[in-house]
C-alpha cells in the first residue's frame, strides 16, 4: 500500500511545491504532473490499496477554475485533502469544492519556502489518517487540538484563574451573597466583574410585561465581562438565584493579571467563549422554535378560518332546522287539516265513479253499453310504457284508418282490445263514427276518474307520512308492515335522495309490533348517513332489502356504494356527539346513529354498521313482538 500525494500544475509555483514537499522526509509519496488530464489518466493506474492522501493543484490555471480541476477528482476520491496554491490575493471559482466542504487548505505562494508551509501540509497528512481511521500514513503527525479548547470544567478552569489571580495580587477575599442579589443593574455602568466559584445567577432584561429571564444555565461564571470590554453600561440586570461566592475584582485588577499572567487571560478567553457560545446555542434553538411556533401558528389560522366558515355555515343550517323544527310542530295539525279535504275529494270521487258508472250501466242502447265498456276498462287500466303507446296506436290505426284518430282514441285510453270488443263486425260508416266517438268520450271520462283517484290517493298517502313522522315518541304501539315505514320515509326524503339510484328488495314479511314514529326516525338517520356518504360517488346507488334472519324476526339493511368509514373510526360512530365530520359542525351533530341505536335496543333489537372501502352496511334486526 503506497500513500500519495498528487501535484497539479507546470507552473513555477507548483515546482517550487514539489521540491518543499520531496525535501521533507515525514511526507507521502509525491507525484508531479503538469496538467489535471495527465492526472486523471495516472489515477487510472492506481492500486486498489494505494491512497491518495491529498492533491495539490496551482491557480490561476489555463485548465480552469479550481472547482473545474479537483472537483473531478473529489468525486472519485471524496476522503482526499484538497491544497490550492494561489499566487493571486483573492481565490474564486470554488464554490462547488466549498459547497462539499473540500476546501482543507489554501496557501499564497509567497509562503511556500516558509516552515509554515511544510507544517500545515503535515496538518493535512495527519487529518487524512484521522478521518480515514488510517494509521498507515507514515509518521503523521500527534493530533493537535485548538487552543481553546480543554478538557477541563468549568469548576476547574474557574480554580485555576482564581489561583492565578491570588498569585499575582495576592489572596482575594470570597465574597458571599444570598439569592436575590444584584450584581450589574441593567442601564447602570459597570465597573467591577464578579467570579462566581459557586452558586447560580440568571440575568434578565426589563420589558413592559415585566422583567424577562434571558439566560440562566447560560449566564457564564464572569459576571460582568463583557459590559467591562468597552467600559459601557450593563446590558441585562444579574441576579442571585442561590447563594453565591466568589472573587470581585475591579477592571484595573483584571487587566494587571492578563497582563501578567497570559496563561490565566488564555483560560478566561476559554471560559468567556463557552458562555457566549451557550447564549447563542440558545438562541438559536430559540430561534427554531419560533420559526416552528409561527409555522404551528399559520396552521392552526388557517385551521380556525375553516372552522369558522363551518361554524357560519353551520349556523345558517341550524337556522334552516329550527325552522324546520317548528314546521314539525305544526305539521300533525296540518296533516290533520288536510285530511278532512282529501278524505272528501276520494268520497267524492268514488260517489262521482259509481253515479257515472250507474248512469251508463242503466242505458239499453247500443251506444250506452259500449260507453259502459270503454268507461269500466278505463277505470281499471294501468299505466302503459312508452312502447306498448306506440303499439297501441299502431293497431288502433290499423282499425280506424286513421293516425290522428288513433292518436285521440289513444289518448283518451281507447285500446284496440277494448274498440273490438265494443265494434260490430259490419256498421254504416257514420254509424261507425257516432259509436268511436262514444266509445271515445266514456274512455276519456274513465281515464280521467282513474286520474283523479289516483292523485287523491297519493296525497293521502303523503299526509298519512307527514302525520306518522311528525308524531311524538310517545306514540302508540302500531301493527304495521315495515315495508310501509320504510317507503313513508324514502317518500319524505325524496329531496335528499335526488341523483341516487334507490333500488328496494321487499320481502314477504309479516307485520310487527312498534312505535311507527320512531322506526321512522331510524330509518331517516340511516338513509340520509348513507346519502351523505354518496354526495361525491360517481354513480350512487343506495339499496333498501328487508329480509327474515331466523323466525320471529325482520331484519332491514341500508347500504350504499359510498367510500366507506375508516376502522378507528367505526369504532366510535355510536358514541354519544361522535360524528365524522368532526370540524364541519355539519349535519346530525353526531347523535343521529345514538338515538338510532336507544330507538332499536328500546324495541328489543340490535344495530350493526359493516363498512369497508367501496360501501357501508347498516343493518337492523327487530324481533316481530316487539318492545
Amino acid at each position: 500500500m503506497t500513500s500519495w500525494g498528487l501535484i497539479i500544475g507546470s507552473s513555477q509555483n507548483a515546482h517550487r511545491a514539489v521540491s518543499r514537499l520531496l525535501s521533507h522526509p515525514c511526507r507521502c509519496t509525491v507525484v508531479h504532473l503538469p496538467t489535471a488530464a495527465a492526472a486523471e489518466e495516472w489515477l487510472d493506474g492506481l492500486a486498489p490499496d494505494d491512497l491518495l492522501v491529498y492533491v495539490c493543484a496551482s491557480f490561476p490555471s489555463s485548465e480552469g477554475n479550481p472547482d473545474a480541476v479537483l472537483v473531478p477528482i473529489v468525486d472519485r476520491f471524496p476522503t482526499v485533502r484538497v491544497v490550492l496554491l494561489s499566487s493571486s490575493p483573492s481565490v474564486d471559482g470554488v464554490a462547488r469544492l466549498a459547497d462539499r466542504g473540500k476546501l482543507d487548505l489554501i496557501v499564497h505562494t509567497d509562503n511556500l519556502d516558509s516552515e509554515l508551509f511544510l507544517q500545515d501540509m503535515a496538518d493535512q497528512v495527519r487529518r487524512f489518517a484521522e478521518s480515514s481511521s488510517l494509521d498507515t500514513v507514515r509518521h503523521a503527525p500527534t493530533k493537535e487540538t485548538f487552543i481553546f479548547s480543554t478538557p477541563l470544567s468549568d469548576d476547574e478552569v474557574m480554580a485555576q484563574i482564581v489561583a492565578g489571580i491570588d498569585d499575582c495580587l495576592g489572596y482575594q477575599p470570597r465574597v458571599t451573597v444570598p439569592p436575590g442579589v444584584r450584581l450589574t443593574i441593567e442601564g447602570t455602568a459597570v465597573e467591577e466583574a464578579m467570579l462566581s466559584l459557586a452558586g447560580e445567577v440568571a440575568l434578565e432584561r426589563e420589558s413592559h410585561d415585566g422583567n424577562l429571564l434571558m439566560h440562566h444555565a447560560s449566564t457564564g461564571r464572569i459576571i460582568g465581562l463583557l459590559s467591562l470590554t468597552d467600559r459601557r453600561e450593563a446590558f441585562f440586570t444579574s441576579r442571585t438565584t442561590t447563594e453565591v461566592t466568589g472573587v470581585r475584582l475591579t477592571f484595573e485588577q483584571l487587566n494587571r493579571v492578563i497582563r501578567t499572567r497570559p496563561e490565566t487571560a488564555l483560560l478566561i478567553a476559554v471560559l468567556l467563549i463557552r458562555s457566549l457560545d451557550r447564549r447563542l446555542r440558545r438562541a438559536e434553538d430559540i430561534q427554531v422554535e419560533k420559526v416552528e411556533l409561527m409555522a404551528q401558528l399559520r396552521r392552526e389560522q388557517e385551521e380556525l378560518q375553516e372552522t369558522y366558515k363551518h361554524l357560519e355555515d353551520a349556523r345558517a343550517e341550524l337556522m334552516g332546522q329550527a325552522r324546520f323544527a317548528t314546521l314539525g310542530e305544526l305539521a300533525s295539525g296540518v296533516a290533520h287539516e288536510l285530511n278532512n279535504p282529501i278524505a272528501a275529494i276520494m268520497r267524492s270521487v268514488d260517489h262521482l265513479v259509481e253515479d257515472v258508472t250507474l248512469a251508463v250501466e242503466r242505458g239499453e242502447s247500443e251506444d250506452l253499453q259500449a260507453a259502459s265498456t270503454a268507461l269500466h276498462a278505463s277505470l281499471h287500466s294501468t299505466p302503459l310504457s312508452t312502447r306498448e303507446v306506440r303499439e297501441e296506436r299502431r293497431q288502433l290505426t290499423d282499425l280506424t284508418g286513421d293516425a290522428l284518430l288513433a292518436q285521440r282514441l289513444s289518448l283518451a285510453g281507447v285500446t284496440a282490445a277494448m274498440l273490438e270488443s265494443v265494434m260490430p263486425t259490419r256498421m254504416p260508416a257514420g254509424r261507425r263514427s257516432q259509436l268511436i266517438e262514444e266509445v271515445e268520450r266514456a274512455s276519456s271520462i274513465g281515464t280521467g276518474l282513474r286520474n283523479l283517484r289516483s292523485a287523491s290517493t297519493r296525497i293521502n298517502s303523503l299526509v298519512d307520512s307527514l302525520r306518522s313522522y311528525a308524531r311524538p315518541d310517545g306514540d302508540s304501539l302500531t301493527e304495521i308492515k315495515v315495508r310501509e315505514t320504510i317507503e313513508d320515509t324514502i317518500r319524505l326524503l325524496s329531496h335528499r335522495l335526488r341523483g341516487i339510484d334507490v333500488e328496494r328488495e321487499y320481502a314477504d314479511l309479516p307485520p310487527i309490533f312498534c312505535h311507527p314514529a320512531q322506526l321512522s326516525q331510524v330509518w331517516t338517520n340511516l338513509i340520509v348517513n348513507a346519502a351523505d356518504a354518496l354526495a361525491d360517488a360517481d354513480n350512487p346507488l343506495l339499496t333498501v332489502t328487508t329480509s327474515s334472519p331466523r323466525p320471529g324476526w325482520v331484519r332491514v339493511r341500508v347500504t350504499d356504494n359510498g367510500p366507506g368509514i375508516d376502522p378507528a373510526t367505526l369504532e366510535h360512530i355510536f358514541e354519544p356527539r361522535f360524528t365524522t365530520k368532526a370540524g364541519r359542525v355539519q349535519y346530525g351533530m353526531g347523535l343521529g346513529l345514538t338515538i338510532s341505536r336507544s330507538i332499536v335496543e328500546r324495541h328489543g333489537g340490535t344495530i350493526t354498521l359493516d363498512s369497508h372501502p367501496g360501501g357501508t352496511v347498516a343493518t337492523v334486526d327487530l324481533p316481530l313482538e316487539g318492545p
